[in-house]
């Protein structure tokens, strides 16, 4: 089983869902891993509550047993900003992911993941045509890391 490390950035996320894991949970700094992953589990389970950055942050503070006020504070964001996050009525922006990450000390590669993730699955869904363009954009990024290599 790959760890969270493993999938700290994009490309390594894409070949990670390819052929067997990407969606994360609810334990700090780990990845939840799905081995094993096929079309029908992506099209027929709802993955927003998988892949939900603002669960990840709320779990976050709730660890620390902080309040929304404490975290705005700390990262000088409004705290009903931080609450629609949180709620996942809107995703940070990077300068909002990069002073989340210092202040929860969670490596800023592995949120830009995740925010990703969830891009594309609040834009597209979770169906079988965004599986399959995973799958292109793994194959692409296989074939780029390949000709870089050979450079």
């Amino acid at each position: 089983m790959a760890s969270a490390a493993a999938l700290s950035d994009l490309s390594m996320c894409m070949v990670a869902m390819h052929g067997k894991v990407i969606f994360f949970g609810k334990v700090r700094n780990y990845l939840v891993l799905l081995t094993k992953f096929d079309k029908s589990y992506f099209v027929n389970n709802n993955m927003d509550s998988e892949i939900s950055i603002g669960k990840f942050f709320r779990e976050l503070r709730n660890e620390r047993e902080e309040t929304l006020h404490q975290v705005a504070v700390g990262t000088d964001i409004d705290s009903p900003l931080l609450s629609k996050i949180e709620r996942g009525e809107r995703l940070p922006t990077s300068k909002q992911l990069k002073k989340l990450s210092e202040y929860y000390d969670v490596p800023e590669k592995e949120l830009r993941v995740k925010h990703t993730a969830e891009k594309i699955l609040k834009e597209y869904g979770a169906n079988e045509t965004t599986y399959d363009a995973i799958q292109l954009v793994n194959e692409q990024l296989t074939t780029y890391a390949k000709k870089s290599k050979e450079k």
